[in-house]
């Protein structure tokens, strides 16, 4: 009696250790991902479901109209920033009227080019981005994020040529 409640025990108990490897393999690939990508593990995984665009797609003009949205701090926008884009620091998302100030920017472009742009919010490499979308996402607006960030952005486009020799379609 006592052998057979043994093996009906063990029968159950052995995939554990399986189970228990995939487990921890899969959270170490998860930490590892997020310290690649510069993120917090909660925002890496929020950034996993995020709608995004390569520099590649706005310079191909494959979303117009476009809102460039720079999340960062003023201080980061005055050393360089994108060309005509605005800057609503993530701190003014998260408080609310940066939400309002980005619906009425969206809303006014919506007017003037008769159809609702893509708002596009970057930050330096991403974490800040993913961050504001989970703000924005259920704004009805239609929001992605700059893949890689201006740091993305300045290896096509460097700061010197910024304004003058290359030209984006957005």
């Amino acid at each position: 009696m006592q052998l057979i409640f043994s093996k009906r025990i063990l029968r159950y108990w052995r995939p554990l250790p399986v189970i228990l490897c995939f487990s921890l393999l899969g959270v170490s690939a998860v930490s590892v991902g997020a310290v690649v990508n510069g993120m917090d593990v909660p925002t890496f995984i929020a950034s996993l479901n995020t709608k995004t665009v390569t520099v590649a797609d706005l310079q191909q003009g494959k979303l117009k109209p476009v809102v460039l949205i720079d999340v960062r701090s003023p201080e980061e926008y005055a050393e360089d920033h994108i060309p005509q884009s605005l800057l609503v620091p993530l701190t003014d998302i998260e408080a609310g009227f940066g939400v309002k100030r980005i619906r009425a920017v969206a809303q006014e472009q919506a007017k003037s080019a008769q159809t609702q742009p893509t708002v596009v919010l970057y930050c330096t490499s991403g974490m800040r981005s993913v961050k504001a979308y989970q703000r924005l996402e259920k704004t009805g607006l239609n929001i992605v994020v700059l893949s890689g960030g201006i740091k993305a952005w300045r290896k096509v486009v460097p700061a010197q040529s910024a304004s003058n020799t290359v030209s984006f379609n957005y």
